[in-house]
């Protein structure tokens, strides 16, 4: 028996691009196929698999099926409860980061106050060497540094 189909639009062709995007994420069941297409369009096989866009879409609706990138809802709804509970975490690591920050911050602006007191400018601490220098040692240098060691916070 032959079936009577009607010729294709581009109206037609965004309609069944748009229904294979939602195959793909899941939406319309796992199981695609052309007859399946053919069924639910009133198209040829050959009319669906003319149409380049309609092609690109089957093959990507397909391939993301196959590919397990489709989640069922209970996996979907238990995926994003894991990345709010990753989300508040990341947050709160930001905020504590941001605090030292400040507080680093705030110390540093004290050692450069207290430098200059001394009498030092700050563009002669903080300057390129030139030529070849003798920097200190590891040894002496973890010496020196020694008093600035002590956690963010601390006096």
């Amino acid at each position: 028996m032959a079936k009577n189909f009607r010729r294709m639009t581009d109206r037609d062709v965004a309609q069944v691009v748009a229904e294979l995007d939602r195959w793909a994420l899941g939406a319309l069941g796992s199981k695609l196929t052309w007859s399946a297409l053919e069924e639910r369009f009133q198209f040829s096989r050959q009319s669906l698999q003319a149409k380049s866009a309609i092609k690109a879409a089957y093959l990507e609706a397909k391939q993301a099926l196959s590919g397990g990138l489709v989640k069922t809802k209970d996996q979907a709804i238990k995926q994003a409860e894991d990345l709010q509970v990753e989300i508040r975490r990341l947050k709160s690591e930001v905020e504590a980061s941001s605090r030292r920050e400040k507080i680093w911050l705030l110390r540093w602006q004290t050692i450069a106050f207290n430098i200059r007191n001394q009498g030092i400018q700050m563009t002669n601490v903080d300057k390129k060497l030139n030529g070849k220098v003798n920097l200190p040692s590891k040894t002496e240098t973890a010496k020196i540094l020694k008093p600035f060691e002590k956690p963010l916070g601390e006096k």
